[in-house]
């Protein structure tokens, strides 16, 4: 018979996306609880599920939508073991380097890890043209992390550039004063800006999706996990955003293009006006097209 093990997760989606192999390897030695609101991306390993409320207003809204049975109560003498990471953490190396060593002190080992997720089931649109989404740039009152953002012109020239080959289509959770654009609204045929995707469908949308746009956030470890093309603009706060903070070097990047600020804001703090500038952005997003291994759409010559 198994210890139980209860591990308080991080609650963001990608930390969830992240930490899916972290899960996977501990469900291998322990009966696992999950302390998440994201069960969707759990469904297919061999854990359960605990409740607990935060004061995050996307996250709940997923715990909403569950059947009371999907939810468990742990032993109470389950050991305990919290995934997380901070800025002492990232100094030391990268996200999943940070959630190794705390699985580390559990007897845990992450060997050959595989970042995936379950089936999403299909995508609630089906378009006559390929499938752009586009991540608007957005400030979040529960976690304000402008530094981190692009600079908005920067994904809308990108979205404009798309929309002589793709339908673009403008994915966001917006609330006012919860949550609001940062700039303008980039070019799009469609935007769906109020949360109208529960998880499932905005994963399988995104799965179907033939390239992705938007600034570090879900959409990196969503990209990688469901093997889609994203093109993922940076903005600054490097500390914590680098791509080798965020990435894992035993993750397929293939698909990925990180188009990065001249002088790329090596900073910890998330309300920093860091420098964003890309001078040269249409270069590394025509280089990031030529070196797909799934051709796009060439745009239409002028």
């Amino acid at each position: 018979m198994k210890p139980s093990l209860v591990i308080r997760g991080q609650w963001g989606l990608g930390d969830n996306i992240f930490a899916r192999p972290i899960v996977r390897a501990c469900a291998e030695r322990y009966d696992v609880w999950l302390d998440t609101p994201w069960p969707e991306l759990y469904e297919d390993l061999a854990v359960r599920f605990v409740r607990i409320d935060r004061n995050l207003r996307t996250q709940m809204r997923n715990v909403a939508r569950q059947p009371s049975s999907r939810w468990s109560i742990p032993p109470r003498a389950a050991r305990e073991l919290r995934l997380g990471y901070g800025h002492t953490d990232l100094v030391r190396g990268s996200i999943i380097a940070a959630l190794e060593r705390q699985i580390g002190a559990a007897g845990v080992r992450l060997t050959a890890p595989v970042w995936d997720l379950p089936d999403m089931g299909a995508a609630p649109l089906s378009c006559d043209r390929p499938l752009a989404m586009v991540r608007p740039v957005t400030v979040r009152a529960e976690w304000r992390n402008e530094a981190r953002n692009p600079r908005p012109e920067y994904v809308a020239t990108i979205a404009g550039e798309l929309m002589a080959t793709h339908r673009v289509v403008a994915v966001a959770d917006l609330e006012p004063g919860r949550e609001w654009l940062d700039g303008e609204l980039p070019p799009h045929h469609d935007a769906f800006l109020k949360g109208e995707f529960p998880v499932r469908e905005l994963l399988a949308m995104a799965r179907e999706a033939d390239i992705i746009v938007g600034g570090v956030g879900w959409i990196v470890p969503a990209a990688i996990a469901i093997k889609s093309n994203a093109f993922i603009i940076q903005g600054g706060h490097g500390a914590h955003n680098a791509a080798s903070v965020i990435t894992d070097p035993r993750m397929d990047l293939s698909r990925l293009g990180f188009a990065k600020p001249l002088r790329f804001c090596p900073c910890s703090h998330m309300l920093h006006c860091c420098d964003k500038t890309i001078p040269d952005l249409m270069n590394q997003w025509l280089a990031f097209r030529r070196g797909l291994t799934s051709s796009m759409p060439a745009p239409p010559a002028s």
